[in-house]
């Protein structure tokens, strides 16, 4: 379970019996029960974990190649992919600025960093129409991941209603995509009533 867990990009375990999410603490306690795995190899689990972590699109966290510095992207700032990293920008002396998906320093115009192999529309892509379905608000069969429709930044719905608001500062409704329009005036139902589900996204916005 913690193997097939990490392989598809997790960082949260849940009991396979009654769906659980489980502390990071007993994963440990299971795995190191009885000697069954190294503490070389618990440090390696534990490495994963946080590496998947900083991997996900809703964290708003990269890491620059070049200097090897986490850092939180500041959405109120930027919706675009082209950030500034400070660090590098300071230990050369100039401005420095990298592709926040594929994080190489940008050589490309608007919107494209120019380099032909930074992939990342087409996996968020493949990740919009190949994630699993969910029960959202009374309404069965609505995608567990959405695009901003303002930013384009993937969002996974987790818990409780169907309003969202992302870090961008757009709020939608995670099943029709719908904006809000207004201080409490909502486009759609009630943030725990039904409305019609939009279909899976084929674009993602501002690209």
């Amino acid at each position: 379970m913690c193997q097939n867990t990490l392989k598809e990009g997790g960082y949260k375990f849940s009991c396979p019996s009654c769906e659980l999410v489980l502390t990071f603490d007993i994963v440990r306690h299971v795995l190191s029960s009885g000697g069954r795995t190294s503490e070389e190899d618990l440090n390696a689990v534990m490495d994963r974990v946080n590496q998947n972590f900083l991997n996900r699109p809703e964290t708003g966290i990269r890491t620059c190649r070049v200097c090897g510095v986490n850092r939180k992207r500041d959405f109120t700032k930027s919706r675009k992919k082209k950030v500034v990293c400070n660090t590098c920008s300071r230990d050369r002396g100039r401005k420095v600025k990298y592709c926040w998906e594929c994080r190489r320093e940008w050589r490309g115009n608007g919107y494209k960093c120019g380099y032909e192999d930074c992939d990342w529309e087409e996996q968020q892509l493949l990740t919009l129409a190949n994630c699993t379905t969910k029960t959202i608000a009374k309404v069965a069969g609505c995608p567990a991941v959405r695009a901003c429709p303002r930013c384009g930044t993937l969002i996974q719905h987790e818990e409780k209603c169907k309003h969202m608001t992302c870090k961008c500062g757009c709020s939608f409704c995670f099943v029709c995509l719908k904006e809000k329009k207004g201080f409490g005036l909502w486009k759609c139902s009630p943030h725990d009533s039904t409305c019609p589900i939009a279909p899976r996204q084929k674009r993602i916005p501002n690209c």
